[in-house]
């Protein structure tokens, strides 16, 4: 009785270490499907200057500021574009030597010159602050639909033209409203970044 209970220990502890091992391989691929395209996007863009790991989340704003592994002392500069190869992040708020804070497209104090590119109309993208955007200063007599794609425009002169931001996921138009109520969802899930490209402004 007392060998098979060893026997039963020895084999939960196998499995245990399987699972373990099984967790280890899956977060590599993983990883290294990240940076293949995050090395794709770099060879792809002439205005990189670094590749940058989030290594923390503002306390006081997690869903919104992301901190990064890079700053002054690698070219990291204020206003500079974070993206990922699914579309832009933010842009750089706070500098130090060695990190940098990204604001997020989905803070409300984020900006963003955008178009809607089916009609090319343009617009600005803001912040709501829970994980979505508002799509401003839209006239009513433009037809939008949801399912629209959001791109920037460029306009703004800090978002280069043409980086997929999102999809319009609701419109409304009410009564007294001179513009349109558009809300964005994100291209990406911006709180499961884990590595950006920063961008020359």
């Amino acid at each position: 009785m007392v060998g098979k209970e060893e026997e039963n220990r020895k084999l939960l502890h196998q499995i245990k270490k399987l699972e373990q091992d099984k967790n280890k391989y899956t977060e590599t691929e993983l990883e290294n499907e990240r940076l293949r395209n995050i090395l794709k996007l770099t060879s792809e863009r002439p205005d990189e200057i670094t590749v940058a790991e989030v290594f923390a989340r503002d306390p006081s704003n997690w869903f919104n500021v992301l901190w990064i592994n890079k700053g002054f002392g690698d070219g990291v500069a204020k206003d500079m574009v974070a993206v990922t190869p699914l579309g832009p992040v933010g842009k750089i708020h706070r500098i130090f030597d060695d990190g940098a804070s990204i604001i997020l497209l989905t803070d409300v104090n984020s900006s963003v010159a955008v178009r809607l590119q089916s009609t090319r109309v343009v617009g600005i993208l803001e912040g709501r602050g829970d994980g979505t955007c508002s799509l401003k200063y839209v006239s009513k007599r433009v037809e939008v639909k949801v399912g629209e794609q959001v791109v920037t425009s460029g306009l703004d002169g800090i978002f280069p033209d043409g980086l997929f931001v999102g999809y319009v996921s609701e419109v409304k138009k009410e009564e007294g409203e001179m513009f349109q109520l558009i809300q964005v969802l994100p291209a990406q899930d911006l709180n499961a970044i884990e590595e950006v490209v920063i961008l020359k402004r």
